[in-house]
């Protein structure tokens, strides 16, 4: 009985292949030492450029700067505000007093005053008087109040309409 090994002799990559290797990690090695370089350099020109609008800043007078828009920076001001106030906090709070049979059909919120008011469409009238006590629970909000309630009919359906006004803490 003879025991009949058929394998093939592993072999090493020619000399084509090994030069091109060597010429990528040569290229390789080149790119990382100019992209270092770089930058340093572009640290260095920034530098160099806060260095220049600062010395600017200081040598030209006040009377030179323009005047500043006083509506301008009113609206400025506001979308700052408007911006900065947390949005998905108070909506995520207003999904959590959602319930089903409940139906938005406005939210008017007011960055300004810190106030929402939210018109909500209920099937039943006691659906309505429960999403207020849920929203009084909610941490965001305060000074929960049910402003108005009136029977609607809604494609033949006897619907309410609550509307709704509230604060927010942020």
């Amino acid at each position: 009985m003879h025991l009949r090994l058929n394998h093939a002799p592993g072999r090493l990559p020619g000399p084509g292949a090994t030069l091109i290797g060597l010429i990528l990690l040569i290229c390789l090695a080149w790119l990382a030492a100019v992209y270092q370089q770089l930058s340093r350099e572009n640290m260095a020109l920034q530098q160099q450029w806060q260095t220049r609008l600062s010395l600017v800043a200081e040598n030209q007078p006040a009377a030179n700067k323009p005047p500043i828009d006083q509506a301008l920076a009113a609206d400025i001001a506001e979308a700052q505000r408007q911006i900065q106030t947390p949005w998905l906090t108070l909506l995520t709070d207003l999904e959590h007093a959602q319930q089903a049979q409940l139906y938005w059909l406005q939210l008017s919120p007011d960055a300004k005053r810190k106030q929402i008011r939210m018109t909500v469409l209920a099937q039943q009238r006691q659906q309505g008087w429960a999403l207020v006590d849920r929203l009084k629970k909610q941490p965001a909000l305060t000074d929960v109040k049910l402003k108005a309630s009136e029977a609607t009919e809604v494609n033949g359906l006897r619907m309410t309409t609550l509307h709704v006004e509230a604060g927010w803490q942020f």
